[in-house]
Parts: structure tokens; sequence; C-alpha cells
């Protein structure tokens, strides 16, 4: 263990009875012996700061169902979520960016609003240097038995996004007869009659429109080449696989037959279902009348256009990625109904038994929803559903994520029943009765557009700046898309700095303690960056008997950022000094007389010997029009010229001017007493690599008592210099800390 040798001189210590301040002489206040910290050396390119700038690229997935996802990265400290980022990113833009990652903290959060709701990663800090946004799987388990069983029949022969195979040219030519494999290649009306099994493939260019057709015992199945087309009318009995154009006339599937549609069918009148095996897993399917489904009707990818009424009596699933579209009316009477994509609905829907609207589906009937049975309605995982009126005997629920209804009249047949869950009611017929606790009633819910749906709240962007309102932190403000918070939301890191540069002092760093915090706003677009910034101040001790002034610098290319100061009551504006230092093109913003938030005694010392001021006031203010960045040090006794910088700041490897001293920077300084700078960068050091400031210090941090060497107070300071930058040293654990020797 080594040994430090410190003596504390004050002077005046009879005047304590009549003063609150402790007054230190400028000239000689300290007696110091800094063995200690002049044989450390730093390392080259350790730039003390006890964090990481971690490389963070986070994509969307392309199979996410949402075009847009807002997207929120915390640190976790303590099992306490700190926010870091609040923004959003989309097909074409990722979050590529720098952020601060303290030695201390090990896992970081990153919740994404998807379409079914929020999803949240919990991943070390590495990991955020490559992050896929994907949809979470949200299993059905009805859904899942019944693709189950749907998958046993057909694949070994298909699969929905890949319909069977086979080649033109390797069977007879059909001549009307059965019991066997046979191509159509030219316009074909051939009758046939099917006894025994028979396969017919009709090649692209082809068509067949038999003058009679019978198949009672469904011995036939029918390939549909793309460009080739079948044509039939009234009850089915075959299987049909159509790539090419089917045209049916009051078309029945009865119970044996089945229907698999990749390309277009044309179904002129009515369409009859009974089959259970009726899949449009792409293409189109037109039915100029009505459809009646007694079967199971499938829309699993594809466009299905109903010019009449729906009425079902078994189940009809319209699922991801299909679209539905009903002139007429829409009727469940004892089957149910589906919709995990984009249904509309010209007339009214009336449902007696179940219907449940999910998988950020998008649904609107123009007409009145009225459900007549006590059974609860799903409305889930970020849906929409529209409608001119709602009438239900049930509950209707939300789930996995805010689902907006918007809907004139609200009536419930019972006083029991209530909407429930994660819904969001856009009416004024919603009163607060009508709703559980999570129920809002805002209509300001931000759903994303998709394949399936027209989203919600996101066709504004009142500030032009490309980013939607649904997502635009601030779309009010055209230069502010997205927040950063470097240090975490509501979280403050901590500047030491030794004042008596370019000697080295007593290097207690206690001279002047910043504690601050920025939200950082960011702007839209390709070359996106920092175009304002809020800050807070606290400054809990100030062991120095100069009265230093800190200077907030930014970049600033056409001279015009400007500072607005929000909340003090303790530190008036008029004590700011703007000064724009044109051949870096960046504006300084001087906090002069930082001492008279506490006292007029601009020599006397605060908070370093013990706490004598414990009200520590909050300087908070907005400064706008940056271009890209922005650093914070000192001026010695507040006089122009005599700067104290912190070490070279790699997240300002872009901003050059951020890692050199102002134009008003005396640069006499560099060869004068204990500074040793180089000319590679590294400014504001002495001969052993020490610069005058600790910065980037992630809390708000205890400090030393005066005349304590910082090394006293956090004894493993040194091997964190020497040996290991990702050392904690700061911390409360891992005797990081003598608490006799700081002030907290």
């Amino acid at each position: 263990m080594k040994t430090k040798f410190f003596t504390l001189i004050i002077l005046l210590t009879l005047l304590q009875g009549c003063t609150n301040e402790f007054p230190k002489d400028k000239a000689e206040s300290v007696a110091y012996i800094t063995d200690d910290i002049t044989t450390l050396v730093v390392p080259k390119g350790h730039d003390l700061r006890p964090i990481t700038l971690q490389n963070t690229n986070i994509n969307l997935s392309e199979e996410s169902k949402a075009d847009i996802v807002k997207i929120k990265i915390f640190k976790i400290e303590n099992d306490t979520y700190k926010l870091l980022f609040d923004g959003a990113i989309d097909r074409e833009k990722s979050i590529s960016s720098l952020i601060k990652i303290p030695n201390h903290v090990g896992l970081l959060a990153v919740q994404a609003d998807l379409a079914r709701g929020t999803r949240e990663w919990v991943l070390t800090p590495n990991e955020l240097g490559s992050l896929v946004i994907e949809d979470e799987v949200l299993i059905d388990e009805e859904d899942s038995e019944n693709k189950s069983a749907t998958a046993a029949k057909t694949s070994a022969a298909f699969s929905k996004d890949n319909p069977p195979s086979w080649n033109c040219g390797d069977y007879a030519e059909f001549n009307g007869n059965d019991d066997g494999n046979f191509q159509i290649t030219t316009n074909s009306t051939q009758s046939l009659t099917v006894t025994k099994n028979t396969s017919i493939y009709i090649c692209s260019g082809s068509s067949w429109n038999p003058t009679l057709l019978t198949d009672w015992g469904s011995k036939l199945t029918i390939y549909v080449a793309s460009g080739a087309s079948l044509s039939l009318r009234g009850s089915l009995y075959s299987t049909t696989y159509n790539e090419g154009t089917f045209n049916g006339v009051n078309t029945i599937f009865t119970n044996k037959s089945e229907f698999n549609n990749w390309g277009t069918a044309n179904i002129v009148g009515n369409l009859g279902v009974f089959s259970d095996e009726i899949n449009i897993y792409g293409g189109t399917c037109n039915i100029s009348g009505s459809l009646s489904i007694e079967g199971h009707f499938d829309n699993d990818g594809g466009t299905v256009n109903v010019g009449g009424s729906v009425t079902i009596s078994d189940k009809l699933h319209n699922k991801e990625g299909s679209t539905l579209k009903v002139g007429g009316d829409f009727t469940v009477n004892s089957g149910e109904f589906k919709n995990e994509c984009k249904t509309t609905i010209s007339g009214n829907f009336v449902n007696s038994k179940k219907v449940e609207f999910k998988n950020a589906s998008y649904t609107a009937i123009t007409g009145s929803f009225t459900s007549n049975p006590s059974t609860d309605i799903k409305i889930e995982e970020g849906s929409i559903f529209k409608c001119a009126s709602i009438t239900s005997g049930g509950n209707i629920k939300g789930n996995h994520g805010y689902s907006i209804i918007e809907t004139g009249s609200i009536t419930f047949w019972s006083s029991s029943k209530q909407f429930k869950g994660e819904l969001d009611i856009c009416s004024n017929s919603y009163t607060d009765g009508m709703g559980d606790n999570k129920v809002i009633n805002s209509c300001t819910t931000f759903i994303s557009t998709s394949a399936c749906s027209l989203g919600y709240n996101n066709a504004v962007d009142n500030d032009n700046d490309g980013a939607i309102a649904g997502v635009d932190v601030d779309d009010n403000n055209a230069s502010v898309a997205s927040y950063q918070y470097p240090q975490g939301q509501n979280t403050f890191f901590t500047s030491l700095y030794e004042d008596l540069y370019p000697c080295m002092g007593d290097y207690d760093l206690n001279d002047l303690v910043h504690n601050y915090t920025y939200q950082e706003s960011i702007s839209n677009g390709e070359n996106a960056s920092i175009t304002e910034i809020k800050f807070n101040y606290k400054f809990p001790a100030i062991g120095a008997g100069f009265n230093n002034s800190l200077v907030l610098r930014v970049m600033d290319e056409d001279n015009n950022a400007t500072l607005n100061l929000e909340s003090s009551d303790r530190y008036a504006s008029s004590k700011i000094t703007r000064m724009h230092d044109s051949q870096n093109n960046t504006t300084l913003f001087i906090f002069n007389n930082i001492k008279t938030i506490y006292t007029e005694n601009v020599s006397g010392i605060i908070n370093t010997v013990e706490i004598e001021y414990s009200d520590i006031p909050v300087i908070s203010g907005t400064v706008s029009n940056i271009n890209g960045a922005y650093d914070e040090f000192i001026l010695q006794d507040g006089k122009l010229g005599h700067e104290i910088h912190p070490l070279y700041n790699e997240l300002h490897r872009n901003y050059s001017a951020l890692n050199t001293p102002t134009m008003y920077n005396d640069a006499n300084n560099f060869s004068r007493c204990d500074d040793k700078s180089l000319g590679d960068g590294n400014l504001f050091i002495n001969a052993n690599g020490f610069p005058w400031v600790l910065t980037d210090l992630p809390m708000d941090l205890p400090w030393p008592k005066e005349g304590v060497l910082i090394l006293e107070a956090y004894p493993n300071f040194d091997d964190f210099v020497i040996s290991n930058p990702a050392l904690d040293w700061y911390s409360s654990i891992n005797g990081n800390r003598e608490e006799s020797q700081i002030i907290k």
C-alpha cells in the first residue's frame, strides 16, 4: 500500500464564526506532496474517462410487419432503467451512433414498439453493435393445431410459397380418358367422366373448358400453369392447383373438393364453400356475387374481393399478408372469423359466434358492428378497428400492445361488460365507465403502416422534417426528430477540476465540481446530428480561491447559436457571456461568477471541508442552432485566455475544434510550470500525461476533501490509470472509496 503525505493549511480559521466560507489564499493555501501523482504515467490513448464509446447499429428486419418502429435504448443500473435514446427506425434508416457506456454498466435494454406490441432485448454493450429488430413470434395454440393438421396434408406436395412443380411435356396428351396423367397443350373443350385417379396438367398458353365434367368420387386433380386457364360451372368435386386463371360460374366447392390458388380466380355469381380446403395462397380471388362459407376458407397471402355479402357458418381466416374486401354485409352465424391483415366491409357486421382482430390487422367497416353473444371479442396486437357504431353483448379486449378502436356510438348490453386491456378508444361516446384502468381514450396511439395496415397517427408531419408525428419526439421542430441522453435521462455525470493550471496544485480535484446532464436533440435524415441541447447543471462544491467560470462551447458555423436559461432562481442569464470563435466556428457561453449561487464572497470555498450548503441549485437551459457537437471547459478565475480543458475526446474526432483551445487561449501556458502539452493533440497534460480535469465520471460523484489527493479518496484510481481502463474505480463497491476522505 502506498503512503501519501499531505498537509492542509487553512488561513483565517478564526473567522469561521463570522462566515460560512473558508477563504483560501490564491497563492498559498495548501502545502502538498504529489509523489504518487507525478509517478503515475497515463498510457498513451487512455483519456481517463471511465466509459466506453459503444458503436450502435440497430436495423429493422425486412420481415417486420411495421414499416416504422419506435426505439428506446436504456442502460440498466441496479435494476433501474435509464433512458439513453428515444427515436425511431424504418426500413431505410437505422440507428448508427456512439453511446457512452459507463464502466460499471454491464447490461443495456432496447425496447421496440413493434406492430404487435413492445418487445425488449436485454443485451451486453457489445451486442448493441449489431442488433436486428424483429417481430416476436406469438403462438396461438388453436392456430398452431390447425396449421399442424394442414401441414400434415400438404407438406409432402407443396407449400404456400411453392406450388406443386411439374413440367409440360412429361405426360401424354389428354384425349378424354381417365386413369392416368395427361397434359393439355391446346384450347380444349373435351368432356371427362372420372372413375379412377386422374391428373390433368394444363400447360401455359392452353385452356380447358370441358363441356361436361363428372367427378363424383373426387378422383380428379387439375393443375393450371401460369398462363393457362380452367373454366368450370356449378358444383365441383375435384382438387385444383391454380397458378393461372380459374373461371367459375355460381361455383360450389363441395365437401370433398379442394382449391389452392396462386393465380387469379374469377367467380361470376355466388360462391358456396362446403370444403375444408379452400386456400388462397396468393394472387386474387374475385367473386361478383356473395360468399357463403360452411367449410374452411383461408385467405393465406392473397386478395379476395367479394362484390356482395359474406355469410359464415364455419371458418373464414384472413391471414397475415392477405386482403379481404367485401361490398355488402358481413355476418358470422355459427362460425368464426379471424382477421390478421386487412379487411374492409362496405356494409354492416353482425357476429353471433366468434370474431378476432389481431396481428396488427386493419379492419374498416362502413356500417355498424354488432356482436350478439356474451363471449369476448379480441382486438389486439396493435390492430386498428373502425366502424360507425358498436353494440356488444360481451367484453372487447386488447392485449400485446395498444390497438385503436375508432367508432361512433357505443352500447354494451350489460353493465358488467366493457372494454378491457390495451385499447385506445377514439370515440366521443366513450366514458370512463366503459373501460378498465388500462383502456385509454386519447386517439394518440401510433401504429405504423405495414403491408396489412394503413397505420394510425402516421400521416402527419407538422414540421416537414421527414419524421412523422407518431415517431417524431418533437413534431413542431424541424431540426429535432429523436433524443439522446448521453448521461441517461435525469442522471448526472461529474467533472472534477484542478484550477492551478499550468501548475499541478494539490490535485484534490475539487476546485470546481460540476454535475451535468444533457438531452441532445437530433435531426432527421442521412446527416442527422445534434441541433439543440437541454442542460441541467449543478456545482455542489467549489474548493477554489479563484472565481472560475465554466464555458459551454458549441459548434456554430453561422454564429447563430442561442442560449435560453430556463430554470434558476439563484443564477441570472445576465451573468452568461456569449462570444464567437470565428477561427474555429464555435460559440462560447461563459458562466461567470458561479460562486454567487451560494455567496457573494468570490474568494470563499464551498463544501470541500464539510457541507455548509446542502441546498444545491440546478441551472437549466437550452442551446439552439448547434452544428453537431459541444463540450465544456473552465476559465481560471474567469480570465479569457486561461483555459483548462479535458483530455482529447474521441467522441469529437469529427469536430477538431472541440479538441483544441479557442482562438482566445494563451498558448504560452503550454510551456509554463508543469504543462507538457504535446503536438499530437494531447494538450493540457503534465509530463506523465495527467490532465487538470477528470470528466465523464458516470454518476453524481462524491469529491475529495480539501487537500486530499484523488488517490487518497479513491484508492483504486491508480489501477484504473495504469492497467485497467475498464475499472469502475469511482463506484461505492469493492473498496473504491475511502469514505473518510470524501464529501458526499
